[in-house]
């Protein structure tokens, strides 16, 4: 039986008579891959997830402290609706891992469509000759669709450990001199939730059949969330850092300050060179580029993924207003209480 790993490579797809689809990257020609993927992991609702967590991270972030300095946040929508998510999808992966046992080359077909630029050589021979999309054998459907199913859930799981294994390392480490102090409740469910969703994705994992590949999958899905991470810091610290260069440097150049030019260029150069290197890392890994949601086979334009969208948009700008206001008001009551205290001060002098 021909791999289902040749079958995602264009390079040798025939594709003639064939429509290709608006929708789905590794089979736009045969849409009957992704009759079994669910638009629960869908670009809207991946997005949108990606936003309630940010919300979160904003909300803790910049939760007013305590009369003892420390900052404590409590189980909030946003909280709930973030962990809900993940628990879901670990439930969901283990229950469909359990559809797919018995399946021959399961854990091969879900690492190489999760990651079709993966060198494959190390696991097997495989056929080069070119393959006719018109003709597909009915097992190696069967095979794609149950894998294109579990590559939705997956990466929910490793994204929300990878965030979860940050936060955890800081409470170790820093322990008292994190300022961060969530309620109890609040870290009991998050801990929880990442209990439960780690424990599940290892039963999932040693259902493969292959726990060599099984581990290969576990190290490029935990990869990539930091791997997202870098991408994010890069897009928002190198414009940021390059227009204060290049404004310090302007001030140099007007006020002819020689030894200003000469830091500025160097600065500019040092910096430029820093942020090269894991920008190479970035497009090396996936000559794709990175992927933010799974390939499912739905497309962003549907309506429930707009939906979805929407809410991730309006839950993200709640929760900024609420601290905009907040700091708002602060402010003004702190303005208030001194301009008191001045007329306060200016009553006894006269």
């Amino acid at each position: 039986m021909s791999s289902i790993c040749n079958y995602s490579h264009p390079e040798l797809q025939i594709t003639t008579g064939l429509t290709r689809q608006t929708s789905g990257k590794l089979f736009p020609y045969n849409p009957d891959f992704y009759t079994l993927a669910s638009g629960l992991y869908g670009p809207g609702t991946i997005y949108c997830w990606y936003l309630l967590v940010i919300s979160v991270i904003i909300n803790w972030s910049f939760h007013h402290k305590n009369d003892e300095g420390y900052r404590r946040p409590g189980v909030s929508n946003d909280l709930l609706a973030a962990l809900a998510y993940p628990l879901f999808a670990a439930t969901d992966a283990l229950i469909h891992g359990f559809k797919f046992l018995g399946t021959e080359y399961r854990a091969l077909a879900l690492f190489c469509l999760r990651n079709p630029e993966a060198d494959l050589t190390g696991f097997g021979t495989f056929n080069h000759t070119k393959l006719d999309l018109n003709d597909i054998p009915p097992g190696i459907v069967k095979l794609g669709k149950r894998a294109i199913d579990l590559s939705g859930p997956l990466p929910v799981c490793y994204t929300f450990t990878g965030v979860m294994l940050i936060q955890l390392l800081l409470d170790l480490i820093l322990k008292e001199k994190l300022p961060l102090k969530p309620t109890k409740w609040a870290k009991w469910l998050t801990y929880g939730t990442y209990a439960y969703v780690v424990l599940l994705i290892t039963i999932f994992l040693s259902s493969l059949g292959d726990i060599g590949i099984s581990m290969f999958i576990s190290l490029y899905e935990a990869f990539m969330p930091f791997l997202l991470f870098v991408m994010f810091s890069l897009c928002l610290i190198v414009p940021l850092v390059t227009i204060g260069n290049v404004y310090l440097l302007v001030v140099a150049l007007w006020e002819r300050d020689g030894t200003g030019i000469v830091e500025g260029v160097k600065n500019m150069i040092c910096f430029l060179l820093f942020a090269m290197f894991p920008g190479m890392m970035i497009l090396s890994f996936s000559k794709n580029g990175i992927p933010l949601v799974p390939d499912v086979g739905v497309a962003l334009r549907e309506r429930d993924q707009v939906a979805a969208l929407l809410g991730g948009i309006t839950t993200l700008g709640f929760t900024v207003g609420h601290l905009v206001s907040k700091y708002v008001e602060k402010n003004k009551e702190s303005r208030e209480g001194n301009d008191e205290e001045l007329q306060t001060l200016a009553s006894h002098a006269h």
